[in-house]
């Protein structure tokens, strides 16, 4: 029973800062807007760039990966740099999410709000 009346002020607590706690997030929304994270798979044969809002900023091909492809008919180069690209844009992407979690983490720490394991998944 104590239990859940220290639960409850809790839960008032979080309602009267909730403007702050807005604020808070937005700020950190804007800064995961501007944060970027890259990925380079192939030995650097493909580079993705990926930002704080989970979307790819630039993908970037080695041009003698690409010229390769270029003189070389439809066949296994082609499928090679399909997976390059797949598997450096999957990359960037985990990136970005290690990113989201760690930057929310700590605007969460700033507002002495406790995350659960894993964070709050879509939060933003």
């Amino acid at each position: 029973m104590f239990d859940a009346l220290k639960g409850m002020a809790g839960l008032g607590g979080l309602m009267k800062d909730l403007p702050r706690i807005r604020e808070r997030l937005g700020q950190a929304r804007a800064e995961l807007a501007e944060m970027t994270v890259q990925a380079e798979v192939g030995g650097g044969a493909v580079t993705v760039v990926a930002d704080g809002q989970m979307r790819i900023r630039s993908v970037k091909v080695d041009p003698a990966m690409l010229s390769s492809l270029i003189d070389a008919a439809v066949g296994a180069d082609q499928s090679m740099a399909e997976d390059l690209i797949t598997s450096g844009v999957n990359a960037a992407l985990e990136r970005a999410q290690e990113m989201i979690g760690n930057h929310l983490k700590e605007a969460a720490g700033e507002l002495g709000i406790p995350l659960p394991p894993g964070g709050i998944p879509g939060l933003l």
